[in-house]
């Protein structure tokens, strides 16, 4: 149910909420980082719940507020998980295949924003809710995994490009305003000082 709710967040409104996710996705690395230390140091009880908490955290407060880090470690984990979801998750050409596109899309998503998150997005929660479907519906069938994956994807994408663009129409709009508004004011007090030059000209004579 909760991956369900992610994977709907992802499709839907993932550039838009992305540094909650990155938030999310930080704090899980770090929870598990903190668990695998604590295992290797035989660390029990509150100590190991302390340094797991601590860890999720610090990771998280790293991924939501340096944002390209954020932007690539989210982008690299997320689409590495895909592609080899994808591609069956076994073997050593699949996982380096995934590891190389991720890697790219990692790097375009820090560099560029939001033009290569929300392909990141779209196509991670389209893999996820296709995982979803998967599971939960009453057969089990590859095609079925690809289909919905590929359904959702393509509509998550769509959808928040559309959004994007009408968020950047929108501060276009109030730009022009702003720049009429200047414009506007520029224009009256030429005026004012063509009129106070007429009056002392009309003055003088």
């Amino acid at each position: 149910m909760v991956t369900g709710v992610i994977a709907l967040l992802m499709i839907l409104f993932g550039a838009k909420c992305k540094y909650v996710l990155f938030a999310i996705q930080g704090f899980l690395l770090g929870v598990t980082a903190g668990l695998t230390a604590s295992w290797f140091l035989h660390l029990e009880g509150w100590v190991m719940i302390g340094v797991s908490a601590g860890a999720g955290l610090v990771f998280a407060a790293f991924e939501a507020v340096f944002r390209k880090f954020g932007a690539f470690v989210f982008s690299l984990i997320a689409v590495f998980v895909s592609v080899a979801a994808l591609g069956g998750g076994e073997g050593y050409l699949v996982l380096g295949i995934a590891g190389g596109v991720a890697l790219i899309f990692a790097i375009l998503a820090a560099v560029f924003g939001d033009p290569l998150i929300i392909p990141v997005m779209g196509i991670s929660g389209g893999v996820l809710g296709g995982i979803v479907a998967y599971h939960y519906l009453p057969y089990e069938s590859r095609i079925v995994f690809y289909a919905v994956s590929a359904v959702l994807a393509v509509v998550g994408i769509c959808i928040q490009y559309a959004m994007k663009s009408s968020k950047i129409a929108r501060l276009e709009r109030k730009e022009g305003k702003r720049d009429s508004g200047k414009r506007n004011r520029w224009k009256s007090e030429i005026e004012m000082a063509r009129n106070v030059l007429d009056s002392d000209e009309q003055e003088e004579s």
